[in-house]
């Protein structure tokens, strides 16, 4: 199943002995892991809310799976620019749900969000 639920694993028989190749079982890793959330693509005419930026690609990538794993679930990516990683929460389709997002992270996390208003368009 593709659950991630991790599994040992040894080249090492209970006796300590290397097990013959052709006894080892070799697994396939699943695509996408069974529950796995999806982050949908960015968008300019959504509202977002700025969770953090950070120096470390890393912890913001950690964060941003922390956030991703909220129930219910808050998408959430890093968007990486030179020694900066901002950690992105949405889209939401509009600003009471993008203030209702900053407000379960505030409770849940901490975390003091910004909120970013969709890209206007230009009208000529």
């Amino acid at each position: 199943e593709a659950r991630g639920t991790p599994v040992a694993v040894s080249a090492y028989g209970p006796e300590g002995a290397l097990v013959p190749e052709e006894k080892v079982i070799w697994v396939r890793h699943p695509a996408e892991l069974y529950g796995q959330p999806q982050v949908p693509e960015l968008q300019t005419d959504a509202w977002y809310v700025l969770a953090a930026v950070l120096r470390d690609e890393a912890y913001a990538r950690r964060l941003a799976a922390i956030i991703n794993h909220q129930g219910p679930q808050i998408p959430a990516q890093v968007l990486s620019m030179s020694s900066r990683h901002r950690v992105l929460a949405g889209p939401f389709n509009n600003k009471e749900a993008a203030k209702t997002a900053a407000k379960r992270l505030k409770v849940d996390l901490e975390i003091d969000g910004l909120l970013i208003e969709p890209v206007q368009q230009r009208t000529n």
